[in-house]
């Protein structure tokens, strides 16, 4: 997602804009001349918005016109771009500048329309999560996504990335709560899609497209949400053990009748089941007296003690933290199966786990497990063929398993998505209608 370290970027532009010349040397052809200097980065300026990494140039445009003519003259002039919020996934799915530049939506921040009584909401792309929290808590709603770096990210980050979180069982994926957009496309036209109320279904289709194609096919530059009420009382229950007890008790989680909200399990090292070495962290929302009892029967389903529960603040501030478990992690690895195959997926998971020195999360809801590798030291060479193999198991078992950050050096061998279906051919398809010169180079997992 994209981190509120480049909000204050965007809006540091002017003060920072100093640790680069600005010059058409760094981007195609005039590019740059398209914003006043207090809104262009480059050099170490541009280095330092973006973590670190070398994207050369970054854009701050301060309104859709502005997208539009950046996205205009980079197709006359063949100039490429990368779609970003405030830049904290850039480092995601092996892209390289090659050349271009950085499009940031982080000034494109105000909330347009805020209806409480109908649930929605429409705003700009770069409105934070935590200014969106502010918007909303106070008339007791909120958009529950908990998806990786959400905490740190933007409205258009979370719809561009598009990734699900352990809520995402409960309330549906972001995808099932854009309700309406607004993107300039690859090659500048300007579309407005969907709605921005509930029962609206124009554009729908266009809608779940542009939502998670990783800005692939366009700038998101507006989004309209559904909001949920807040539930009275938020509880995680908290089992402990090593992996062979905490996945029986994902078993019965998985399974049970009760109404659990997430289901999140933490494994550090290797995996090894002989020690207390895996947490998993069950959610349970609802009114006091409900969630009281839906913690007292998921017990005694279980049929043993947890270690804890959390409540209101505690575990909130908890939930909070897990999504910026992958940190700056130099390798994060994405794994899918149904949720009925987790142990099998997880063995796999320990594999990578144990190449890298890393840890393990894994929703068990939505059969989703990540691997954050801490190190490299192993070997590329090692750590690329265990993942090869992991993907080639998972594949056959219907799963996936995919990069989302990972040396070059191990993308290159492993690749960073698998292969199979016939996906790539629509991919092209779709690329060719809304970015024929393919202008936007965002590959982002």
């Amino acid at each position: 997602m994209d981190g509120e370290r480049g909000r204050a970027g965007g809006r540091g532009a002017g003060g920072s804009g100093g640790g680069g010349a600005v010059s058409a040397a760094t981007a195609s052809a005039g590019i740059v001349e398209l914003l006043p200097p207090d809104r262009v980065l480059t050099g170490e300026a541009a280095s330092e918005w973006a973590g670190g990494r070398d994207v050369g140039t970054v854009l701050f445009p301060a309104d859709t016109n502005e997208v539009q003519a950046l996205v205009r003259l980079a197709n006359e002039t063949g100039t490429p771009l990368l779609p970003a919020g405030n830049g904290s996934w850039l480092g995601a799915g092996g892209w390289t500048r090659d050349g271009g530049a950085v499009v940031s939506t982080s000034r494109l921040d105000s909330v347009v329309h805020y209806e409480p009584a109908d649930l929605t909401l429409t705003a700009g792309a770069g409105l934070g999560w935590r200014k969106l929290g502010a918007v909303v808590e106070p008339n007791g709603q909120w958009l529950p996504v908990d998806t990786p770096g959400v905490g740190a990210g933007t409205l258009g980050g979370v719809a561009a990335c598009g990734v699900p979180g352990p809520l995402s069982g409960r309330y549906g994926a972001i995808r099932d709560n854009v309700l309406g957009l607004e993107v300039v496309t690859g090659d500048g036209r300007l579309l407005r899609i969907g709605g921005r109320v509930v029962k609206n279904v124009a554009g729908y289709d266009l809608v779940r497209l542009f939502t998670g194609s990783r800005g692939s096919l366009g700038v998101i530059t507006r989004v309209s949400v559904r909001l949920f009420p807040r539930p009275g009382a938020d509880v995680t229950v908290v089992f402990g053990g090593g992996v062979g007890e905490a996945l029986e008790v994902a078993r019965v989680v998985r399974v049970t009748s009760l109404p659990v909200a997430a289901a999140e399990m933490v494994v550090r090292g290797t995996g090894d089941e002989t020690g207390r070495d895996a947490e998993l962290a069950v959610r349970v929302l609802g009114g006091r007296a409900e969630v009281d009892d839906v913690r007292a029967r998921l017990v005694a389903e279980v049929g043993t003690g947890p270690e804890g529960t959390m409540r209101g603040g505690e575990g909130e501030a908890f939930h909070r933290e897990r999504t910026a478990w992958e940190g700056r992690s130099p390798i994060v690895v994405r794994m899918t199966a149904l949720p009925d195959r987790l142990a099998a997926t997880m063995g796999w998971a320990g594999g990578g786990a144990g190449r890298t020195r890393g840890e393990i999360a894994a929703d068990v809801l939505g059969g989703v497990v990540r691997v954050k590798g801490l190190s490299v030291d192993d070997g590329i060479a090692g750590i690329a063929a265990t993942l090869t193999r992991a993907r080639s198991e998972l594949e056959a078992m219907g799963g996936t398993l995919t990069l989302s950050r990972a040396p070059r050096e191990v993308a290159e061998v492993a690749g960073w998505t698998g292969g199979g279906g016939g996906g790539g051919a629509l991919a092209r398809k779709l690329k060719s209608l809304f970015d024929p010169r393919s202008v936007l180079l965002s590959k982002c997992p």
